[in-house]
């Protein structure tokens, strides 16, 4: 059975860590979103020009290939069992 003092010495722990969050929670919202005034970012990004190197697919080789030839679909009877999970007889 738990004792008054002992339930007592819980509460005063919990309540400690309690406010040491809260205090944690309103540095980090004070110093990381309300005080914008210290941090300058600058609103213009430079624009870089973005080249694509297209000499790879100039191989010979990758002209030389074919397209693939039309899968056929599977046939419903040569799917397999019509339960997976039943004991094989």
């Amino acid at each position: 059975m738990v004792t008054i003092q002992e339930r007592a010495k819980r509460q005063k722990i919990l309540l400690i860590g309690f406010f040491i969050i809260l205090a944690i929670t309103f540095s980090i919202l004070y110093f990381g979103y309300f005080r914008k005034g210290k941090v300058e970012i600058s609103p213009v990004v430079p624009k870089k020009e973005i080249k694509i190197d297209l000499t790879p697919l100039q191989n010979p080789i990758l002209k030389e290939l074919q397209p693939i030839e039309e899968i056929e679909p599977v046939k419903p009877e040569d799917i397999g069992r019509e339960n997976p999970f039943s004991p094989i007889k």
